[in-house]
């Protein structure tokens, strides 16, 4: 495979500023690209984009990449860029259930590979993760695509003795349950109304 590419995926980490999406997406436009797909997010400080977009003309990774790093300070981002190919979600592909997991309690080392290892040993997709820290108090919240086959009930209490063994406390809720209950539409906007 070569570098020239027309449809790639995109991801810029640098630290946060206004108008730093302006920077990158006027980039991607004036090289004649359409952005299809957007995803971003800030943490402590650092802001981090990936998104797919697709070129007219085509242009090699470094073409690109030398356009979206003219628009900034030298050594203030790192871009990465990839060939986009077709990738259908691992829910797509098994027959699987949306849940939302929430896990609270101290927070230490350790939470996300504990979590993580039992969810990816039970074939468990992570959709999307955040967690917010407030003191020494720690929130998770995820989406993930549990297959229809698992016994949620087991799995529930699997998790509760698992995270229990670290001084956590785990709910696990189908997603229409958990967005009539809070009444919200992200996780994304669950930790803004924390704040």
């Amino acid at each position: 495979m070569t570098d020239d590419l027309t449809r790639c995926v995109i991801s810029v980490l640098a630290p946060d500023s206004i108008g730093i999406i302006k920077r990158i997406t006027s980039a991607i436009t004036d090289l004649g690209g359409d952005i299809d797909g957007m995803s971003q997010t800030v943490i402590h400080g650092y802001f981090t984009v990936i998104l797919t977009a697709e070129f007219q003309t085509v242009y090699t990774k470094e073409q690109i990449r030398d356009a979206i790093l003219n628009n900034f300070e030298p050594g203030d981002a790192s871009v990465m860029i990839r060939h986009f190919e077709e990738i259908p979600p691992p829910s797509q592909i098994r027959k699987t259930d949306r849940y939302i997991l929430t896990l609270t309690g101290k927070d230490r080392p350790g939470i996300l590979k504990t979590v993580t290892s039992y969810l990816a040993d039970n074939n468990i997709n992570i959709e999307d993760y955040f967690f917010t820290i407030q003191g020494d108090h720690v929130t998770h919240i995820g989406e993930v695509s549990v297959p229809s086959e698992i016994d949620i009930k087991q799995l529930q209490g699997e998790l509760q003795t698992l995270v229990s063994s670290i001084d956590l406390v785990a709910t696990l809720q189908h997603e229409f349950l958990f967005r009539a209950a809070n009444d919200i539409f992200s996780i994304r906007q669950l930790f803004k109304m924390k704040k």
